[in-house]
């Protein structure tokens, strides 16, 4: 029962549209895989002898980056979408949603600089040593998934606000939303969308697997602010609570 009903939700406009656009974009990283790990970019650069925080490869960084926020971030914006269309008129409903884009891009866009250049500036730190990077990043993630800060985020995620119906007012109210609701998905998603930035193998398995956390925690209820466990590493213990519970079955 549970699973039909997920499928009618997913069958409610926007969500169609949105799932066909997040396809696309995994199927562009996908063509261009190899590109998608930021340190391997890198390396490739300085093997070929140029500077990589020339113009060249920060646009390709940025177009990259681009194509990652269509892949991972579309999901998420059934909610604000499906609001704007509500609360707009019939004629400005496309015109708002796209105002809401361009803020909410825009902001991703200027974080994306900032997360590629703390994931090479990382790589310097450590001497070209990818995994020592991925290593530290990984503790980050772990810290940041378990403090208040992120669940803070989270439940303003959640925030809709009141929309103007005509003028000026309506265009700043639209671009406003994107642009808070671009914050608040940053400080959730930041740590885990640095992860695979700093990785040269596995980034579009890492990249999936992020997807499916960032998906799963926003259509979470929001909840208390406060230290916790993330689910994933509940899951972990449980998991070897089992293990272990099965061999000292074996064992007796």
């Amino acid at each position: 029962m549970r699973l039909s009903l997920y499928l009618i939700v997913l069958a409610e406009p926007p969500f169609p549209l949105l799932i066909t656009i997040t396809l696309l974009g995994w199927v562009a990283m996908l063509v261009q895989g190899h590109h998608f790990g930021i340190s391997a970019h890198f390396i490739a650069s300085k093997g070929n002898g140029y500077s990589p925080l020339n113009f060249h490869s920060l646009t390709l960084m940025g177009w990259y980056w681009l194509i990652m926020l269509v892949a991972m971030m579309s999901p998420l914006l059934a909610e604000p979408i499906r609001h704007l269309w509500v609360r707009s008129l019939a004629r400005r409903r496309l015109s708002a949603v796209i105002l809401f884009l361009i803020g909410y891009v825009s902001i991703w866009m200027l974080a994306g600089m900032v997360l590629i250049l703390a994931a090479l500036l990382l790589q310097l730190i450590t001497d070209d040593k990818w995994l020592v990077a991925s290593g530290l990043t990984l503790v980050l993630v772990v810290l940041w998934q378990s403090s208040p800060w992120k669940q803070v985020c989270l439940n303003q995620c959640h925030w809709t606000p009141r929309l103007s119906v005509f003028g000026l007012a309506a265009v700043r109210d639209c671009l406003h939303y994107g642009i808070v609701k671009g914050f608040w998905c940053i400080g959730a998603c930041w740590a885990l969308m640095l992860l695979p930035l700093t990785s040269i193998h596995a980034h579009l398995a890492l990249m999936a697997t992020i997807s499916s956390i960032i998906l799963f925690e926003r259509y979470r209820l929001p909840r208390p602010a406060r230290w916790h466990i993330p689910l994933w590493a509940k899951a972990l213990e449980k998991l070897s609570q089992l293990s272990t519970q099965h061999g000292i079955k074996e064992q007796i």
